[in-house]
């Protein structure tokens, strides 16, 4: 009789919708047409993120030919998955199954799209990229700063390998997958 209960206990869960992956954004200097874009770049997330083939990209990633992202922590990839499912970013610890950032548009002469540092939640994003991106570039973006929040690093000096490392691969297969759902659904 028990393991007819948890039969059903198994169906019924099974039957249940998977818990969605959200946001919980703040923005600073963000007008309603770029508060528009942000939410557009959410919106292509959350769909990538809801997926099978995001899953199977981050899974079967290889780096030297294993199975691996550089900068990995030690993790596999389906630890490193796991992880980004959880949401729990290093200075929120919970595991709430969502990315919870500050953003900030910067006006900035630099070369560099965005940015963040460990110690807070904020990203500082510079409006000289976001005006001219496409909603999977914003969402590449995001994801990639926000990978660091979860505690994943790459080197600062550009070489092909740090397109490997967790941020840059996999803020790269959500931008590859939120183009293809945007053009589907716009």
């Amino acid at each position: 009789m028990k393991w007819q209960s948890l039969l059903i206990i198994f169906l019924l869960s099974c039957m249940l919708p998977a818990r969605a992956f959200d946001a919980q954004i703040e923005m600073v200097n963000f007008d309603p047409q770029d508060q528009s874009k942000i939410f557009k770049a959410i919106k292509a997330i959350k769909k990538v993120m809801a997926s099978d083939e995001f899953k199977k990209r981050i899974i079967e990633h290889t780096f030297q030919g294993e199975k691996k992202f550089l900068d990995n922590k030690g993790h596999t990839n389906e630890e490193v998955f796991q992880k980004i499912l959880e949401g729990s970013e290093e200075l929120y610890p919970v595991k709430n199954g969502q990315m919870d950032i500050e953003l900030e548009l910067i006006e900035s002469e630099s070369k560099t799209v965005g940015y963040t540092y460990p110690d807070t939640k904020r990203i500082w994003i510079n409006r000289i990229f976001f005006d001219s991106f496409h909603t999977a570039d914003i969402a590449n973006n995001l994801f990639h700063e926000w990978l660091h929040k979860l505690g994943y690093d790459h080197a600062s000096d550009y070489s092909v390998e740090r397109n490997s490392s967790v941020p840059y691969a996999i803020g790269s297969i959500m931008g590859e997958l939120a183009r293809v759902y945007d053009d589907k659904n716009d």
